[in-house]
């Protein structure tokens, strides 16, 4: 995208102040250098922002099997968006990063072993937690994901 100079018509004789009763106009002085052509931002991207498709939200009750201090424990979750690769849960109780989780989803009973992502969000029904499954299962959920290029303004 190339941006041109603004440019101003020289101004014109307004006149005396004794003959209009105000100061003459000065005049506009353009830019001294031309504007450069813009050039687009570079934009890194945290690996963690990275998504490899599409997220559809979608409320599902599950449970996650989970050995805490030794001892086998399972969890309620429910789930706020899912993707073939993983989702994003809610659950009571915090899990450090990498911990390793069987993810059920109490519709189907179907189980898929993952693990946990990043770091929880503390949010006031429980944290947010990123999970994802060891390998995609785009069918555990039992939808159809939107393609992989689509876009919300192709509508």
């Amino acid at each position: 995208m190339k941006i041109d100079p603004v440019k101003f018509p020289p101004a014109k004789p307004s006149g005396t102040p004794a003959n209009t009763g105000t100061a003459p106009a000065k005049p506009v002085a353009a830019p001294a250098k031309p504007i450069a052509e813009a050039k687009p931002l570079k934009q890194t991207t945290v690996s963690q922002d990275r998504r490899r498709g599409q997220r559809v939200l979608l409320r599902v009750r599950a449970q996650i099997h989970v050995a805490l201090e030794g001892a086998a424990s399972t969890l309620e979750a429910t789930t706020l968006s899912v993707n073939p690769r993983g989702a994003l849960v809610v659950i009571k109780q915090n899990l450090p990063t990498e911990t390793r989780v069987v993810l059920e989803h109490n519709g189907t009973r179907e189980r898929v072993a993952c693990r946990v992502v990043r770091p929880p969000r503390e949010m006031p029904e429980g944290f947010h937690t990123p999970l994802e499954f060891d390998s995609p299962a785009p069918d555990f959920w039992k939808i159809v994901f939107p393609p992989a290029d689509w876009r919300s303004e192709d509508l």
